[in-house]
This record gives C-alpha cells, structure tokens and sequence, in this order.
C-alpha cells in the first residue's frame, strides 16, 4: 500500500463528507474505492518472505497470478490474513478458542416512523429511531413471535435496529446475530452462515411487518456482502491490550487512538472476568489508549496491522474493534509507513511512536 496515495484519498473523501449533511451508503462505498484505487490497496493469496521481511506479496485476479514487490505492507484485511500467509504468531478466541458470535446486517426501508415512534412511546420507547430487545416492551414482544413459531430461539436472542442518517424511512438492524465456533474464518463455515442468515433475514422481515406498527409496508433495501465478524485472529504484538488497560483507562505514551467504548462481548457471561472500572479516575480521563505497539508483530520488520486484528486479549478487543479506533489505527499505520520508507529504514519497531502520536494531533498527557 501506498502510503502517500492512500492519505490523498483519504483527504478526498473527507473533503466531500465534511460538507454533506447526511450520505447513503452508495456514495460512501464509491468514495471509499478511490482511496482502495490510489492506494494500490490489494487481496492477497501468498507472500514471500526472507528472514523477518516481507519482499512480495501474491495476488490472483482475472489477468492471473502476480507478484507486487514493496518496502512495507499494512495488513488491513481484518483477519491478519498476510500474517497467516507468513506463518507469524496470531491468537484467535476466548481461552477456548471460540470466537464471537457473527452477524450478518440487513438495512429496512419504508418504514412509518409516525406509527412506529408512536407504538414505542406506548411501550415506554422515547428513543428517536431505535428500539433493541432491551426496549421497553420489546423483550415480550419477541418472546410472543418465538411462541408462535415466527422467530428461533437464535433468532430472539440480539435484536438491534437504529436510523439511517439521510434515510427518513430506513433503518439499519444489527442482527440477526448467528452461532459461532472455534476458527469463524473457515470458508466453509462463512458460507454456511451466509445462507443461514439470510433465511433468519427473511424471519425477521415477517416479524417487524406482522408485529411492529410502522413496518406493514416495509421492505429489505440492502443486505451486507459477507458476514460481519467480531473477532477472529489477532496478531501476537510487540504489546498485547489488555483487558485491565480497558478497565483502568490507561494511557501511553504511543498513543494513537483514544476510546471510551465498553468492554463488549457477545454471548459470553463475566466478560470483565470480575474486574470493573477504576473508580477513582476523574470523569475526563476515563478513556483508554491504544499504543502504536499493538500494530507491530513480534516476528516480522515491514509489516503492520490494522484494525480488530492488531495486538490484544480477547475483552480488550471487544471494545476496540470499533470502528472509529480501527480508522485510527489505520491513519496511524498509513502515518508510520511514510516515515519508514522516507528514512529508508523500514523496522517499524524502530519507529517512533510518539514522534506518530504527534502526527495524529492525539493531546500530550506526557
């Protein structure tokens, strides 16, 4: 990836967000690929590696195999899969190896926001354009569709739906959420529930029209591409997040995003593993860090991460596989990988992460 290209497309993009009031997906997805475009960002099948550097890596398109040589790679695919590629360490899972359940979002449009918010407020709703399985209300009213056969017990389990901006009759809904197992990446298994959570998808659909006042006239405008993962593999880092950096709102001095998000993980008890937040922090620190560390894997020189599957413990990873925190990794990646190729010295863990901390503009506790 080019770092220079990468950071033009980013400018460009925001340029155009800054001064719209509300954008629809498509507009975003397209923006989004003139950054991918100019960045030469790639999907890779393999990659060549010699001693602890990556020279090439390999990536098979319709033209067929070829090989792209650069100084650095930044592995945003996620699921740390150039990292797999390499044989470098990764974790994946809880201390049984089983990753958080996935899901697979539809969006809704049509909707009646008159008769539904007026349907809410009788249920002790005041919320604007959204209502979950902990609403007032709706716990009764999903438990009553599971009893008449119109929902599964999976089904009835996380239900989530909120507005779209720009969108005056749409929402989004954050389900169905679907079973997990050990290793979520599996071909087979990600097919699988692609299948299982569209037919859950039409469930829910014949739910909201038949139960929800609001939705009788509602139909299916968008439904994601691949199934939403939560966790899968994170890298073994030159610092690994941890849970009790999450819950004593610790700071570094290689900061390079901040969060206020909660430990969240889903379908398991104790997440916190009976830790809770520290209570005598001042309400404006309570925030965490992510140290430029956790993009660094142990065992490779050239190579960052980004995103849910940088360096962390399973419950630290659930509060920072948000995506404000992701782009921030990513902005910090792109950052640190120019500085890298401008010294000609490409070892990120020669790099500076406070000197890219300032580049951020993240404010100095140090």
């Amino acid at each position: 990836m080019t770092a220079g290209n990468a950071a033009a497309g980013c400018k460009q993009v925001f340029d155009v967000l800054r001064h719209q009031a509300s954008i629809g997906n498509g507009v975003v997805r397209a923006l989004f690929e003139v950054i991918m475009a100019r960045a030469g960002a790639l999907r890779v099948v393999n990659a060549v590696l010699e001693d602890r550097t990556i020279t090439h890596v390999i990536v098979n398109n319709k033209n067929g195999l070829a090989a792209y040589k650069a100084k650095c790679f930044i592995d945003c695919t996620d699921d740390a899969d150039l990292i797999k590629l390499v044989g470098a360490s990764y974790q994946s899972g809880n201390h049984n190896r089983v990753n958080q359940p996935v899901s697979l979002r539809f969006d809704m449009a049509g909707i009646d926001f008159e008769r539904f918010h007026a349907y809410m407020r009788s249920l002790g709703n005041d919320q604007y354009k959204y209502f979950a399985m902990n609403t007032p209300g709706m716990k009764d009213i999903i438990r009553k569709a599971y009893e008449n056969g119109v929902l599964t017990e999976q089904d009835a389990c996380y239900f989530q739906a909120f507005g779209i901006p720009g969108q005056p009759d749409g929402m989004k809904l954050n389900c169905p959420e679907l079973t997990t197992k050990e290793n979520v990446v599996d071909a087979e298994f990600m097919t699988q529930k692609q299948l299982e959570g569209k037919k859950a998808i039409m469930r829910l659909r014949k739910f909201l029209r038949d139960y929800i006042p609001g939705f009788e006239n509602a139909y299916i405008t968008s439904i994601a591409q691949l199934v939403g993962f939560r966790e899968s593999r994170r890298i073994e880092a030159e610092y690994m997040l941890t849970i009790e950096d999450v819950l004593t709102y610790r700071k570094f001095p290689d900061g390079i995003a901040a969060s206020h998000y909660p430990i969240d993980v889903h379908g398991v008890d104790d997440v916190s593993l009976g830790l809770k937040y520290q209570h005598d922090v001042p309400a404006d620190e309570q925030y965490w860090e992510v140290p430029f560390r956790v993009m660094i894997p142990k065992t490779l020189d050239n190579v960052l991460t980004a995103g849910r599957c940088a360096g962390m413990d399973f419950r630290a990873q659930s509060a920072a596989r948000i995506q404000p925190t992701c782009r921030s990794m990513g902005e910090a990646a792109g950052i640190a990988a120019a500085m890298a190729v401008k010294n000609e010295a490409v070892r990120f863990n020669e790099i500076d992460g406070t000197a890219v901390r300032r580049e951020i503009r993240l404010p100095d506790k140090f």
